[in-house]
């Protein structure tokens, strides 16, 4: 069995998905959602929020791009192992965390009952997501490898689209536009776009793509400084046809980028260990900081830059701790 080449840019997508969903909380665990959307700064924060919110679909593309020729065999199946171990691991460590910290003081069945109903980790919803992806790639893959043509594969794509991202971006206010009961299959959809820029490795100016980007992040904070309101996203969650774009262009911008770096690989190999347990420090920082300094959310200057680092490093630490641990229990076996 060959193995392919290890790409930089594909641990840079990586690298910048894990980033974007620790940036992403911090748009969760302050007050920017029920704060009214005026200024510079609060414009400047909406665009930013909008860059953040492809993080997880930016790793549903990954998992396209680099799964698209696993096949229905017992040794695909058991590589799901690696990611239950670290769920486990960590759902434990948050936990005790919560217990000896938060003062959380629960039964052992429903502490189990936490584990198994992906809530132990208040961000496990990802993992019960991806273990029903990971299910489904090797069927995936024989809907997606036996349509020949390109066209085909084209309309596979523009299929799903129709069914998991033109509802959350037509369907406003109420109004059902667009029939919305396969939303949910929107890790599909980004499967499926993944494994296609896979196959065919398109190549866009740089400079194009950005403009694109900033233009397509400017506007949802645009129509909500129309909207003069506090901010939602009027264009759909990640799972919309306008959030699909904009990862879309964030991947092609950087997969094929060849620029090595250990300390990006390291975040890469990471990244799964980070998401983990970034909730506990989320928690950790976010209590201290909003107790003691926040005033208004006109401190996001002031305070991104200094949580985003400390939360995302600290919990690249604990991955790369873990990492030691496994590694020494392997040699000592």
């Amino acid at each position: 069995m060959i193995r392919e080449k290890r790409l930089a840019g594909l641990d840079i997508v990586r690298s910048l998905a894990i980033l974007f969903v620790v940036a992403h909380h911090f748009d969760l665990h302050t007050e920017f959602l029920i704060t009214p959307f005026i200024g510079v700064n609060m414009f400047i924060q909406g665009a930013f929020a909008s860059l953040f919110l492809v993080a997880v679909p930016l790793f549903l593309l990954l998992t396209g791009f680099l799964n698209t020729n696993k096949k229905l065999t017992l040794t695909y199946y058991k590589g799901i192992i690696r990611v239950l171990s670290a769920y486990l691991v960590y759902s434990i460590v948050t936990i005790l965390y919560r217990i000896i910290i938060n003062g959380e003081h629960l039964s052992v069945f429903l502490w189990l009952r936490q584990i198994f109903n992906y809530t132990a980790i208040p961000y496990g919803w990802y993992i019960e997501m991806y273990i029903g992806l990971f299910i489904l790639i090797p069927f995936l893959n024989i809907i997606y490898n036996n349509l020949q043509e390109k066209k085909n594969k084209q309309i596979l794509i523009l299929t799903f689209l129709v069914l998991t991202a033109l509802p959350p971006f037509f369907n406003q206010a109420g109004y059902k536009f667009v029939p919305d009961d396969f939303v949910a299959l929107y890790p599909v959809t980004f499967y499926f776009i993944g494994a296609y820029i896979h196959e065919y490795k398109f190549k866009f100016s740089k400079l194009k793509l950005s403009l694109i980007l900033l233009f397509l992040c400017m506007l949802d904070p645009i129509i909500n400084l129309m909207m003069g309101n506090t901010y939602r996203f009027v264009l759909g969650g990640r799972d919309s046809l306008f959030y699909t774009a904009i990862a879309v262009i964030v991947f092609l911008l950087f997969y094929d980028v060849d620029f090595k770096s250990k300390m990006i690989t390291k975040i890469s190999l990471l990244s799964l260990d980070m998401y983990l347990c970034s909730w506990i420090f989320d928690n950790l920082y976010y209590t201290y900081f909003k107790a003691h300094y926040f005033e208004s959310q006109q401190q996001f200057f002031a305070f991104f830059p200094i949580i985003i680092p400390l939360v995302f490093f600290s919990s690249f630490g604990v991955a790369w701790l873990r990492e030691k641990v496994n590694w020494g229990i392997k040699k000592i076996l």
